[in-house]
């Protein structure tokens, strides 16, 4: 049983004045104050109803009942003594005297900590308490005035105060475990495992060289007494001959977890809401609404920009929701609003002509002001929808509680969703069809932001990759369960190749033939030829054929992940002349994977020129802007390569493919900053390419007709060589962009309101997203 905080326990007791006592004297966690002393407590001045209370909480937990008194606290001695290292013995002191006394519990030695390893935050209560101590009123306190003064303030903090402190120390433990992350990839991390293990391995020799011999019985059990006295070791502690212990249930223990992701949740709602409310807006209410009819324009375009891809809402439900506020015939409950709220605020990204961003954020502040924990307990299902919706929210403000939201709504979505039915239940397929949508969701900033995914082989086999009802699967169903699935086949490839010395022939052969095989089975009515063919299989609405050629975007997409590794160890091998070469593959091998890649890259432009010819294209769709910066960086790192190589054929097609990409950037670069930054990289690498690219085919030494119509070789000018000094920073500098394309690893001075975080080594990473 994992030991309780002890700033819980203290809270509890009223002993909070003491919690900064004890950690600055060493007791920093529950397990530590276990063995305190009565020594302990005269040293750190313990009042002795406080003495009491601690020794009670002390013997429930270690299972003495409360039928057996403590006995009497000796008075204090007249000179102070120091701390002492265990409290067994002033514990068997305090137990009645029937029960025996227990040996003194061994110092036990603990591996020093790894020196390299990132730095754990603190928590939110310190965090509170070392801003507090900035106070001048507060910082000429005594350092036992200061403790009480610290936690008397955090007891009446207003609880959205208070969350807003946890919500920064979740964002910093989030943090740290993303550094931890990639901290155990390095060697650093397996060296100190190496020495943890040979330090455990020392320390069971030496306990069994100092353990006397124990005779055993013909039976295999020790020749001691087989009746133990009753252990009074903390439950987590107990072995497995001891008495046994009450272990939650397995669907207790899904709640709690599902109640802690929802913490997490609302701390990150929180949050966002805090940077808005800050601006001094009024929020809406049932008495204070926007206007019904824009309203009513700013849902229906979130249902239409996001319902063909993935299911969350339909018009019925957008009218029934609006019928209920602005015509109520019984009060509104609170989650009828935060759905108004929060669907008209997503809507306003897509229509940008609906409401304005300070009424687009007003409203969505409003939805999460309606939206909290009591509001989530009344339907989990319209709780994990509206997860779900505000997760899109917070995808295109670039915050990171998006992650938070997703990871709630799937544990509601694994916790409550019914199990599968023989017979068709509408409640059954809202809740499978929201699961898969929340999949998909998961699988999308695992591949682009480079998060661990949170999805088990269980949700993607009975949830993203099986239709509800195979007999009567309608256009949009297929649509959306391949989505799910080749969103999970992206998701396991950057997992997969996370690390150079994961792109072996092995790996790539394998998810290869996940991607054909994602390929193959694909719907007749979903292929490109049938979508292209002047009779189709089915009647189809703009955006439903929008969303087919996002699916095969998609796929595309994954076929560059799948090489982008190959690109980046094909260029350094050629800037060192064959010495940066490490992958299991061979040079030709690589090449042939570049291509492949060039030509998906490719493939992706069309299909983007084909969206934006159509006129649907959203000025803030995700999807389009992401594939669109990684297809373009692909296809002038093929340049590049080409170029280095002294091959000129194909150079032109590709700079004219990534010239296309960044023509569909350009009309998102007022509305996403993000596609503005990218578009400010892409086009000065770009034209430094064009450039050597022209001067390395030569100019004609006739006329400029020459230009127009086939010459004669010797009629032109010898080509110049590419120097290596001169591709290589493009070179590298597309690495960097491939390989980090939110700049998480690089110097960057102005983030955009992103988060910055000290590595271990003294760099900082960068995120871009809030």
């Amino acid at each position: 049983m994992a030991m309780p905080p002890l700033t819980e326990i203290l809270e509890r007791l009223g002993l909070t004045e003491y919690t900064d006592v004890l950690t600055q004297n060493g007791f920093y966690n529950w397990e530590t104050v276990l063995d305190i002393t009565e020594d302990d407590m005269t040293a750190l001045h313990f009042k002795l109803g406080h003495r009491r209370a601690l020794q009670r909480e002390i013997a429930t937990y270690r299972g003495i009942s409360l039928a057996e008194s403590l006995m009497e606290l000796d008075s204090p001695p007249s000179e102070p003594t120091s701390l002492s290292a265990s409290a067994l013995e002033s514990l068997s002191r305090q137990t009645s005297s029937s029960t025996p006394a227990r040996e003194k519990r061994r110092y036990r030695r603990h591996p020093r900590p790894d020196p390299n390893a990132p730095k754990k935050p603190k928590t939110a209560y310190v965090n509170f308490a070392d801003q507090l101590r900035t106070d001048p009123g507060v910082a000429n306190l005594s350092f036992v005035d200061i403790a009480k003064e610290v936690g008397r303030r955090w007891q009446v903090l207003p609880a959205e105060q208070k969350r807003i402190w946890e919500s920064h120390a979740a964002r910093a433990m989030q943090e740290f475990e993303a550094q931890m992350d990639e901290y155990k990839k390095t060697d650093s991390w397996r060296k100190y495992q190496s020495y943890v293990n040979d330090f455990k391995v020392q320390q069971a020799k030496a306990a069994s060289a100092k353990r006397p011999g124990i005779s055993r019985n013909e039976s295999g059990e020790s020749g001691e007494s087989s009746r133990k006295p009753e252990s009074r070791e903390s439950p987590g502690r107990a072995s497995s001959t001891d008495s046994p212990i009450s272990v939650p249930s397995s669907a207790n223990s899904e709640a709690e977890v599902c109640h802690n992701a929802l913490t997490l949740a609302f701390s990150e709602l929180v949050s966002l809401r805090g940077e808005i409310l800050s601006q001094s807006i009024q929020p809406y209410d049932n008495h204070h609404l926007p206007s019904e009819e824009l309203t009513r324009r700013a849902m229906y375009a979130f249902v239409r920009g996001t319902c063909s891809l993935l299911y969350m809402w339909t018009y019925e439900q957008c009218d029934e929701i609006l019928e209920r506020i602005y015509r109520p015939t019984q009060s509104v409950d609170a989650m009828t609003l935060a759905e108004c709220f929060t669907v008209a605020a997503m809507g306003a990204h897509y229509d940008l002509d609906c409401f304005p961003d300070r009424i687009r954020q007003t409203l969505y502040a409003s939805g999460t002001l309606h939206f909290h924990e009591k509001t989530a307990r009344v339907d989990y299902l319209r709780t994990m929808r509206l997860l779900l919706s505000m997760s899109f929210y917070a995808l295109l403000e670039k915050h990171m509680s998006a992650r938070y939201l997703i990871a709630a709504g799937l544990q509601i979505a694994r916790w409550k969703c019914p199990g599968q039915q023989g017979k068709l239940d509408p409640i059954s397929e809202s809740w499978r069809r929201i699961f898969r949508s929340l999949v998909f969701m998961d699988c999308w900033l695992s591949y682009t932001l480079g998060y661990t995914t949170e999805i088990t082989p269980e949700d993607a086999a009975q949830i993203a990759c099986m239709p509800y009802a195979p007999d009567i699967v309608s256009i949009e169903e297929m649509i959306h369960t391949q989505t799910s699935k080749i969103g999970l086949v992206a998701a396991e490839i950057a997992k997969t190749l996370a690390s150079p010395e994961l792109v072996t022939r092995e790996n790539i052969d394998t998810l290869k033939r996940k991607l054909d095989t994602w390929r193959n089975q694909v719907p007749l009515a979903l292929q490109l030829g049938t979508l292209t063919s002047p009779t189709p299989l089915r009647a189809m609405t703009l955006y439903q054929r929008r969303a087919i050629l996002m699916l095969h975007i998609m796929y595309l997409g994954a076929l560059m992940l799948l090489y982008r590794q190959l690109l980046v160890a094909t260029a350094e091998t050629q800037l060192t002349d064959g010495a940066a070469w490490s992958l299991d593959l061979t040079i030709e091998d690589a090449k042939k994977y570049r291509d492949q890649c060039s030509v998906a890259a490719q493939q992706v432009a069309r299909i983007l020129r084909l969206i934006s010819f159509d006129g649907t294209l959203t000025k803030r769709c995700w999807i389009i802007i992401y594939w669109a910066f990684s297809s373009c960086i692909v296809l002038l790192f093929s340049a590049t390569t080409k170029l280095l190589e002294g091959c000129v054929d194909g150079v032109d097609e590709d700079l004219t493919y990534a010239k296309g990409c960044m023509e569909i950037l350009e009309p998102c670069r007022s509305f996403e900053p993000i596609a503005s930054r990218y578009l400010d990289t892409l086009w000065p690498l770009y034209d430094s390419l064009r450039n050597i690219h022209h001067r390395v085919l030569g100019r004609a030494k006739t006329s400029i007709f020459s230009l127009l119509q086939p010459t004669d070789s010797n009629l032109l000018s010898p080509p110049i060589p590419v120097s290596k000094t001169e591709i290589g920073p493009i070179s590298e500098k597309l690495s960097e962009l491939l390989t980090d394309p939110f700049g998480r690893k690089q110097g960057v001075k102005n983030n955009n309101g992103g988060r910055r975080i000290l590595n271990a080594d003294g760099s900082c990473s960068v995120f871009w997203w809030r």
